[in-house]
């Protein structure tokens, strides 16, 4: 019996970090997500019709650019061990892109792999934005690729408070790589991340789940 109340513990642990961190969640979950930084904003909706695949809507701000696109998320391959776990996903849609006064069709695709357990927690993720060129303004594809790696102070059952102290580094196109370091905090259904950058940014994203 106590085997199997540690299991259900970990088990747990482990579908409460899978909600929030991930883009497709169990079956019939709806997930709402922000993330901002200065000149840097994004909600992403999504529901997970299946346990490997979910549909989203995602709206993306960049300095004074904005993306507006449906897509797809999709569980590529799960690995799952006694007390860690593995994820790849795929996502990819169309939608529009607003800049310059001009609206044009924009594709979107993105590759996301992470591994955690219920001490530390990593993932990188890709992302690009496929941008139509029009005659008045000259585009490129717009980039963004973010690595991430993160440490449990403490460990925590699932109706506790659970912390993790992160660092990012986020790329975009040709700027120079930021740091910003994040204090995660997640209670059931419920997340919030507040961080600070090196260059003395701000940073704030929450994530629910129903």
């Amino acid at each position: 019996m106590k085997i199997q109340m540690i299991g259900l513990l970990i088990l747990a642990a482990f579908h409460s970090t899978e909600v929030f961190a991930h883009p497709v969640s169990y079956q019939g979950a709806t997930s709402v997500m922000s993330y901002n930084k200065d000149q840097e904003n994004e909600l992403l909706v999504t529901y997970s019709i299946k346990s490997y695949l979910a549909v989203a809507l995602e709206y993306y701000k960049v300095e004074k650019v904005t993306y507006t696109v449906p897509r797809l998320d999709f569980l590529l391959k799960r690995w799952n061990s006694e007390d860690s776990q593995a994820n790849i996903y795929l996502s990819g849609g169309y939608g529009a892109e607003r800049s310059y006064e001009e609206q044009v069709g924009v594709g979107f695709a993105s590759a996301e792999a992470d591994w955690e357990s219920r001490k530390y927690y990593t993932s990188l993720q890709y992302n690009r934005f496929f941008r139509k060129d029009t005659p008045s303004v000259g585009r490129v594809d717009f980039e963004d690729t973010k690595l991430r790696a993160g440490v449990a102070p403490y460990l925590a059952d699932f109706n506790e408070i659970n912390t993790w102290l992160i660092l990012e580094a986020e790329k975009m196109n040709d700027k120079s790589v930021q740091l910003t370091q994040f204090v995660r905090l997640f209670y059931k259904n419920v997340l919030i991340e507040v961080g600070a950058g090196f260059d003395g940014g701000w940073a704030f994203n929450y994530m629910v789940h129903f």
